[in-house]
């Protein structure tokens, strides 16, 4: 009996040990979608953000309008699409345009990140983890299957979800429209200017 004591003793030691030694989740195995505001110097912004493994699909409310930004991390093709002169156009862009929360929590950054607590946000249960970065505190709210609930930079909040919606996620929400005309930002005055005469041409015909 006494011996199946200490091995109980063992096993509870092992599991404190472990959790102590936390690992901080991957922010790609689970596919979802989450409503959350965004915050920075201008403001906030409500956005929707659907990820799928290394594929992302972010649509944001900006005071001139809504945008869509479909980021591809397998592929390394990145487009913001707008509506110009009535059409939907699709931008080649960089995807360190966008401040994404899981790309400052990369496992090689998260790697420095200690666990300091559980946290709640929206209804949804994680831990909280802790870094320094150029002498100010980082902290994140995660779930241990890999969504972020909750960023905050300081005292301020940077990211924080209001809803989390868990499943598959349809192949075409991260892929660009069929006709949608892709433009390069390397060459954007010019193509723009395009774009606007044909919708004027085709106005007035």
């Amino acid at each position: 009996m006494r011996a199946v004591g200490l091995a109980l003793v063992s096993v509870l030691a092992l599991a404190a040990c472990n959790q102590d030694a936390a690992v901080f989740p991957d922010l790609t195995a689970t596919p979802y979608r989450a409503e959350a505001t965004i915050s920075h110097d201008a403001g906030a912004m409500p956005v929707v953000m659907i990820r799928d493994g290394q594929r992302q699909r972010v649509e944001v409310t900006t005071p001139a309008g809504a945008t869509t930004l479909i980021i591809n991390g397998e592929t390394g093709e990145n487009y913001v699409l707008t509506n110009t002169a009535g059409r939907t156009i699709a931008m080649r862009m960089d995807a360190d345009e966008f401040e994404d929360p899981a790309k400052n929590w990369s496992a090689e950054l998260s790697a420095s990140a200690r666990r300091t607590g559980s946290c709640s946000v929206a209804g949804e249960n994680g831990s909280e983890w802790t870094r320094d970065s150029e002498g100010a505190s980082q902290t994140v709210c995660v779930t241990n299957d890999g969504i972020i609930l909750r960023t905050n930079d300081g005292e301020n909040t940077t990211w924080e979800v209001t809803r989390v919606q868990r499943g598959p996620q349809s192949a075409d929400l991260f892929t660009l429209p069929a006709g949608v005309e892709v433009m390069d930002l390397g060459n954007i005055e010019q193509q723009m200017r395009q774009a606007m005469e044909r919708a004027q041409q085709e106005a007035g015909q």
